[in-house]
């Protein structure tokens, strides 16, 4: 299985991306100068939901967004929008 994988060359200090075999890494040489690279560790690629209280300000956002999305059940139950 493959992933996507950042690497930084230790030469010419480009960095780059490159998808790498999970179980068994092959080195990956930098594109510019064909020297072995470095793996990067990064950061995650995530979003927050809403639904945890404990970041306000996503909170907020979420229930904005489903207040303006029940808008019309809200009137029709005579609750303020």
């Amino acid at each position: 299985m493959k992933h996507l994988s950042d690497f930084k060359c230790p030469t010419c200090n480009n960095v780059f991306e490159a998808w790498v075999n999970f179980s068994a890494p092959d080195p990956v040489r930098c594109p510019d100068c064909e020297f072995p690279s470095n793996r990067l560790i990064t950061g995650g690629n995530f979003s927050l939901d809403g639904t945890d209280l404990a970041f306000p300000t996503s909170a907020d956002k979420w229930a904005k967004r489903h207040r303006n999305a029940n808008k019309s059940n809200l009137k029709d139950l005579g609750l303020p929008t």
